[in-house]
C-alpha cells in the first residue's frame, strides 16, 4: 500500500476539545485519527480474480496529536482536507473523502481493557459543535465477559435501562473550525 501525500497547506481545519464527565476512574490512553475513504474504487487495482475481493484497504487512518491538558480534558486539531488526491495505484486520481475524527480511551495499556469508542461524522461537523456519548461505567476497565471490548456508547442516557442511568460516564467531543 502507498503512503498517500499530505496537504501543506489544509484549509478544513478543526480544533478538537475531548472532555471526559464522571468516569469511574482515569484513562491512560487517549488517541484520536481521522478517518478517511477512497471515493472512487476504479482507481484501485483490480480486485482478486478468484474471490473477487477488493483486497486494498479502501480506509486510511491520520493520527490527531492530542495534549493531555488534565486528566479528563485533551486538546487537538485535525484537517478534513489533510490526504491529497493522486494517482497512487498507476489507475487514475483517487479521490478522499473524509468520514470523520474518532477517538478511544482505555484505562491503561493492558490487554483486555475496554476501549471506550467516540467518534465524529465530518458531514456533522458544521450542524453541532459538540457530540456527547454516554457509556456504562460497569464496563471500566474491563468488561466482565469479554476482553478488548470495544464499547460504542450511546448518544443518550435515555438508551440505557433506567436502573443504570446513575451508572454513566460521558465522553464530550467538542471541535470549533479554525478560520482560514
Amino acid at each position: 500500500m502507498p503512503t498517500y501525500d499530505k496537504n501543506p497547506t489544509p484549509k478544513q481545519r478543526y480544533d478538537v476539545t475531548v472532555v471526559i464527565e464522571n468516569a469511574p476512574g482515569p484513562f491512560a490512553v487517549v488517541h484520536g485519527a481521522v478517518q478517511y475513504d477512497i471515493a472512487n474504487m476504479d482507481c484501485l487495482p483490480p480486485a482478486e480474480s478468484f474471490s473477487g475481493a477488493q483486497t486494498t484497504p479502501i480506509s486510511t487512518f491520520v493520527p490527531i496529536v492530542l495534549k493531555r491538558v488534565n486528566d479528563t480534558t485533551f486538546e487537538g486539531q485535525f484537517a478534513l482536507d489533510e490526504l491529497v488526491d493522486g494517482d497512487y495505484f498507476g489507475r487514475g486520481i483517487c479521490h478522499f473523502k473524509p468520514i470523520g475524527p474518532s477517538f478511544s480511551l482505555k484505562a491503561s495499556q493492558a490487554a483486555g481493557d475496554t476501549k471506550f469508542v467516540a467518534s465524529r461524522w465530518a458531514n456533522e461537523l458544521e450542524q453541532a459543535d459538540q457530540l456527547t456519548t454516554y457509556y456504562w461505567r460497569a464496563s471500566y476497565p474491563r468488561h466482565a465477559k469479554i476482553e478488548d471490548y470495544s464499547d460504542l456508547g450511546s448518544s443518550s442516557p435515555d438508551e440505557y435501562k433506567e436502573s443504570v442511568r446513575s451508572e454513566l460516564f460521558s465522553v464530550s467531543v467538542r471541535t470549533r473550525k479554525v478560520p482560514e
